[in-house]
């Protein structure tokens, strides 16, 4: 999940640099039902710490490199998994180059900021479970795509081949819920999802259709992108007064000029993404021998493309992961000192606490230490 803008830091880093978690800033606060499934990164620099610039920061987000021309990890590990990556957005495509997700050659991979297009996408068109006419096509071209792959011993056509399997048996796949959430639950107007004051019924929507997508087996990988870098959204919900009779700050504008402001902007993220997180810790999880819930199996890394907006310093970033207790090997509910390493260390571990080969920019960064046992 990628928020713009960085963090006041003084209210998102806890005072310690390991450990377990004890009282959460408070920007994090909204968490703290969750601290057992949370890892606070610390000391954790994007690159090498140093370099200005949101736009050339969030293109090594997820690709480890400045030139994503390889991709990026969530890109990588929807091929490993052999299912089409899910990118979602709350006005992440209001402008050309500002996309976090890019494919192999470079080229952005595009959120879809429309909840409406892409629950009927998954839930309404060729996403969904196949009917009884349909599927005796599906297996028809299942049975047919099992003879090529007995024939072929060329390893591209023979992945390309059980891509196109396993998809087909996603389909085919007997499961529960996959007609989707109540649409009426959401006062929802497509024709203004550029506007400020939608962005929150966005948000929950587009969270729904993930968590729905993902207990239905329809994807396995999906990327959250709220707004984009140097955004000029405006958070002025509810939750958040003016301080000084202040007008309403965009999200770069209170990087720089209020930190009081900005915390709390980071503090509404992360009560929706508590959402998210509840969403998924209510559901058990889908696939056939794991137990415990979807949160249990799922690993959710939360992310900025700098750490502070006045300074743009990109030391001690503000990243945490939540979820994956179930994950063999992987031990969350704590503080990790990071030392200094660079991001394509997490990257790099990430892919290989989720099964995936670590591949593209940071497949030489090697392993984030402490974060797994190597």
């Amino acid at each position: 999940m990628y928020h713009p803008d960085g963090a006041f830091l003084e209210q998102w880093h806890p005072s310690a640099l390991t450990g377990s978690i004890g009282t959460l800033p408070e920007s994090l606060l909204p968490l703290v039902p969750y601290r057992d499934q949370l890892v606070l990164l610390r000391r954790l620099n994007l690159m090498d710490g140093n370099g200005d610039g949101h736009e050339e920061a969030a293109r090594c987000l997820l690709s480890g490199s400045i030139d994503p021309v390889n991709g990026s990890l969530d890109v990588h590990l929807a091929d490993h998994f052999k299912q089409a990556l899910l990118h979602v957005g709350i006005q992440a495509s209001k402008n050309q180059g500002h996309s976090i997700s890019f494919l192999p050659g470079g080229s952005e991979k595009i959120a879809d900021d429309s909840p409406l297009a892409v629950y009927q996408r998954l839930f309404q068109g060729s996403g969904m479970p196949a009917g009884a006419s349909d599927a005796a096509m599906l297996k028809n071209v299942e049975k047919e795509l099992q003879s090529f792959l007995a024939k072929t011993d060329i390893e591209r056509e023979r992945n390309k081949l059980q891509q196109h399997l396993q998809q087909i048996q996603v389909l085919l796949r007997p499961t529960v819920g996959c007609s989707g959430y109540d649409l009426s639950a959401f006062a929802y107007d497509d024709s203004k999802k550029w506007e400020d004051k939608t962005a929150p019924v966005i948000m929950k929507m587009q969270m729904s259709n993930l968590v729905h997508a993902m207990e239905c087996g329809l994807a396995r990988v999906a990327t959250l992108q709220f707004s984009r870098h140097t955004s000029t959204i405006k958070m002025d919900y509810d939750w958040l007064n003016r301080w000084n009779n202040e007008w309403p700050m965009e999200s770069h504008q209170a990087s720089h000029n209020s930190g009081a402001i900005h915390a709390q902007q980071k503090k509404w993220l992360n009560q929706q993404l508590a959402i998210l997180f509840g969403l998924l810790a209510a559901r058990p999880e889908p696939r056939v021998g794991r137990g415990g819930s979807m949160l249990d199996n799922s690993l959710v890394l939360v992310v900025t493309e700098i750490a502070q907006g006045a300074s743009h310093t990109r030391k001690d970033m503000p990243y945490y992961l939540m979820g994956g207790k179930g994950i063999a090997g992987y031990n969350p509910g704590r503080i990790l000192d990071c030392n200094g390493a660079p991001h394509s260390q997490l990257l790099y571990s990430m892919a290989q606490v989720l099964g995936g080969k670590p591949q593209g920019s940071y497949a030489s960064a090697g392993a984030l230490k402490g974060l797994i046992p190597i």
